[in-house]
């Protein structure tokens, strides 16, 4: 691979990165509304079948979800070499107790980069992991919300007009024959198993539902490790403050300024703000940053 090439591919991975975040913390806050609607129709017990919770939880996974997935393979699972990468760990391991062994006399600089590199190759696979695994679930919640509001009403209706049949026929007294005993029968019982696939999916939404959310949360934490690492990453800086009321949504009131802050801590001069340090940065990096004025000054 030539110089040019690696200078690609580097970009690139800054900016899949950046974008990775800021629709990571877009799909955080979406999710947020369709699980608060999904808690209240569980906790009131109404129908799924017109409220439209289906589309929107597709929309979600088409718009951010599966790009989400696709740059967090790019960006995390390309890196990965198996074998290879377990024996590194596990010699960097075996470097960092040597070093805290040696107590005081030890290469503090060596110890620095032994926790960086173990820091970082464990928020690495913890990226993918969680992101990889929530679109799992996040596709088993669409799929049991697409049941929920298709075939769930369609089952509760067939075990109506089942017991009415029943009920009909033995008010009024009617016999059936042997072929019509036979058909009702396996009607009875199909009907039956349906009822059953409406509990099981009832629970399945639910447990899915409560799961994605608890994992978008976590995942949210891990994110926010590498986001606080990326400080050679001017388009993520550039986007953090374009996107600063979005960031105070998912981390919190005052968080846009603590992330940045813990980003340039080695950086500038010690009593200026997080922002400040990041906007210096900013422009010493990028040739062309007009338009992003009321974002820097913010």
């Amino acid at each position: 691979m030539n110089r040019v090439q690696k200078q690609y591919i580097a970009r690139r991975r800054k900016e899949d990165f950046s974008f990775l975040t800021i629709r990571f913390l877009r799909a955080h806050i979406l999710y947020s509304d369709i699980y608060s609607e999904f808690k209240t129709l569980q906790k009131q017990g109404e129908d799924y079948q017109h409220l439209g919770l289906f589309d929107k939880i597709k929309n979600l996974e088409q718009t951010l979800v599966f790009d989400i997935k696709e740059k967090a393979h790019f960006l995390f699972r390309s890196e990965q070499r198996g074998e290879d990468e377990a024996e590194s760990i596990a010699s960097r391991f075996a470097d960092l107790e040597r070093i805290l062994l040696e107590g005081q006399a030890a290469d503090r600089t060596e110890a620095r980069e032994v926790f960086f590199e173990l820091r970082s190759s464990l928020v690495r696979k913890s990226i993918d992991s969680y992101i990889g695994t929530g679109y799992h679930l996040f596709m088993i919640l669409l799929e049991s919300v697409y049941q929920l509001e298709n075939y769930v009403p369609q089952y509760r209706s067939e075990l109506e007009y089942l017991n009415r049949i029943e009920y009909l026929t033995e008010r009024i007294g009617y016999q059936f024959d042997q072929e019509e005993e036979h058909e009702l029968s396996h009607i009875r019982q199909v009907v039956d198993l349906c009822q059953s696939i409406t509990s099981d999916t009832l629970e399945l939404a639910a447990v899915a539902a409560e799961r994605c959310m608890i994992l978008f949360r976590e995942t949210a934490e891990i994110l926010r490790h590498a986001i606080e690492e990326s400080t050679a990453n001017e388009v993520l800086v550039l986007n953090l403050f374009k996107e600063k009321a979005l960031v105070e949504q998912v981390y919190g009131a005052g968080s846009w300024e603590t992330i940045l802050a813990h980003m340039f801590r080695n950086a500038g001069a010690a009593g200026d703000s997080g922002a400040k340090k990041a906007e210096s940065f900013v422009r010493n990096a990028c040739g062309n940053i007009e338009g992003l004025g009321e974002g820097l000054d913010g």
